[in-house]
């Protein structure tokens, strides 16, 4: 079955080679973006769609506590045994399809990207109007994971060489991006493959919102490069480099009044839970902290979050109380759901037990009639 309501690009390439910075800028061009491999985790929460399968299938052993399913005892069982790792697969992968399905539907934007690893191998090409590869070279994979995940160098070797060639996914892409370059590059090549796909459609425009009468929230992908790159040294006092690497790994909302750029927002987009994280300037946000709120938001609830965080820097700048603004504190022990507990760990400084937070809605995963509020 086809969705023919939105246009969906399928983004997938072997690991670390910029599968999920493609995905995060082109949610900076407006995409809607869906990451597979965190909802096959999220369906393996308490309430998740393959939680109850899951332990049935391998042992109450697999728990890392009373309720929990621990990723890593699970891994031990499935990637050390083929036939286990099919087993997961085969409870997983059909839950995947049709919570993306679902969240495709729900989709305010009409282009929509999903992100996975095994999306070939997953049945989720089907479902996909346009193949885009991630590709990087050896070289570059193992720096990556050496660097952002730690890995020694003979476990980052296993982890590549386990993989089918990255020729296999190569061969079947419409759009291919290598990401050994500079970010900048990536996000050129990006929005140029974005602009490419989308000319024949009538119903994409930039995303634009009117936050008040006098101030519009779009994202800068809707802007010339160089009236945004201007804005961000000024605004943001930081280089060029830094506000691509921006575009690749957080989401970047641009403020206008009269098409001048007052100010960024720059939050990020985790599991879908949304945490304000900065605004430059901070000026900005003591000055007009509505707009500031209302923006993010607004951008946050066309993303598909459920739940949104005020980071630690963000609640004490400038005297701003979120609480004004429909913001509960909680005691991070508290959330009860995983996704939105991992995220609110992220929001705060160490020493820190409680966070601000609002719910959006309920996680389209649950099968139960379970409220976490």
């Amino acid at each position: 079955m086809m969705i023919k309501s939105s246009f969906t690009i399928g983004i997938t390439g072997n690991i670390a080679t910029g599968k999920s910075v493609l995905r995060r800028m082109l949610t900076n061009a407006g995409v809607f973006g869906i990451d597979a491999d965190t909802l096959a985790n999220r369906l393996l929460y308490p309430g998740g769609g393959a939680y109850q399968q899951v332990i049935d299938t391998f042992g109450p052993e697999i728990k890392s506590d009373h309720v929990h399913i621990s990723n890593k005892k699970l891994g031990q069982i499935v990637f050390n045994d083929p036939k286990a790792l099919k087993q997961l697969e085969n409870i997983t992968h059909p839950l995947v399809i049709e919570t993306i399905l679902r969240y495709i539907q729900a989709a305010q934007q009409p282009i929509v990207s999903i992100e996975a690893i095994k999306l070939i191998e997953a049945g989720l090409g089907n479902h996909c109007d346009q193949l885009w590869v991630s590709y990087a070279s050896f070289e570059s994979q193992m720096r990556r994971l050496q660097d952002s995940r730690g890995l020694s160098k003979g476990e980052a070797s296993i982890r590549i060489t386990a993989q089918p060639p990255q020729i296999e996914k190569l061969s079947q892409a419409d759009v291919i991006i290598n990401t050994e370059t500079s970010f900048k590059d990536t996000w050129i090549k990006t929005c140029s493959a974005l602009n490419d796909t989308i000319q024949s459609r009538t119903d994409v425009l930039p995303l634009h919102i009117n936050i008040s009468k006098d101030w519009l929230a779009s994202t800068v992908n809707a802007l010339p490069l160089k009236q945004v790159e201007l804005a961000w040294e000024e605004l943001a006092g930081k280089t060029h480099s830094e506000l691509y690497e921006c575009l690749g790994l957080k989401t970047v909302l641009a403020i206008l009044k009269n098409k001048h750029i007052r100010a960024f927002i720059i939050w990020d987009n985790w599991n879908f839970t949304g945490t304000l994280l900065k605004v430059y300037p901070l000026a900005f946000y003591k000055s007009f902290p509505t707009l500031v709120f209302n923006a993010f938001e607004e951008h946050a609830q066309i993303n598909r979050m459920e739940f949104l965080l005020i980071a630690d820097e963000m609640a004490t700048a400038g005297g701003i109380h979120p609480g004004q603004f429909g913001y509960d504190q909680q005691r991070i022990a508290d959330i009860v759901y995983l996704a939105w507990q991992i995220a609110a760990q992220k929001a705060i400084s160490n020493n820190q037990t409680k966070v601000w937070r609002k719910v959006l809605t309920q996680p389209f995963e649950l099968t139960n009639e379970t409220k976490f509020d």
